[in-house]
């Protein structure tokens, strides 16, 4: 993978400033909003249980760990990620990127996993499933379709009210 070293900034980033636990579900859910807000990884998101995935960002993990940049705990129900013993220098990524790293973490790390869970599928919803053109109740009608009754009504309408305040979705 030609970004396994943009990927590796990244995590280097994300471990430093996420001042929670960091698992795999919220680790998913920092990279999908750090392409959407315009860092190129060419991850390739789809629909998953929890919300979109990119099963190229889980081998590339897999291989950072291989390589002693991260660590991957799997001892607990939820696996969690941090630096590995293997330094790196954040020479792959712009400042403009680093900049979109640090926005993204700022605004989602005081989220729940549920929280960035609901985000994350909605956004990938309107703009991915939906292609950009949709109202709030085709959005929510997918929603409901994809996620079921997980989600409660005024979960889903806070949701989507945020999405809108960040200029995710189109207000």
């Amino acid at each position: 993978m030609d970004s396994i070293n943009k990927l590796a900034d990244l995590f280097v980033i994300l471990c430093n400033k996420y001042d929670h636990e960091l698992g795999k579900k919220v680790t998913q859910k920092m990279f999908y909003f750090f392409e959407r807000k315009g860092i190129n990884l060419n991850l390739r998101y789809s629909i998953h249980f929890f919300g979109p995935y990119s099963s190229k960002l889980d081998n590339a993990m897999h291989m950072l760990e291989w390589d002693g940049v991260i660590s991957i705990n799997t001892s607990g129900i939820t696996h969690t990620i941090s630096l590995g013993d293997t330094p790196i220098e954040n020479t792959a990524i712009t400042g403009e990127e680093e900049a979109i790293a640090s926005y993204v973490i700022e605004t989602f790390q005081s989220k729940t996993p549920y929280e960035l869970e609901a985000l994350a599928t909605m956004d990938y919803i309107a703009n991915s499933m939906l292609g950009g053109v949709y109202t709030d109740e085709l959005i929510i009608e997918k929603f409901i379709e994809v996620k079921g009754d997980k989600f409660k009504q005024p979960i889903i309408n806070r949701t989507l009210g945020e999405l809108k305040t960040l200029g995710f979705i189109a207000a």
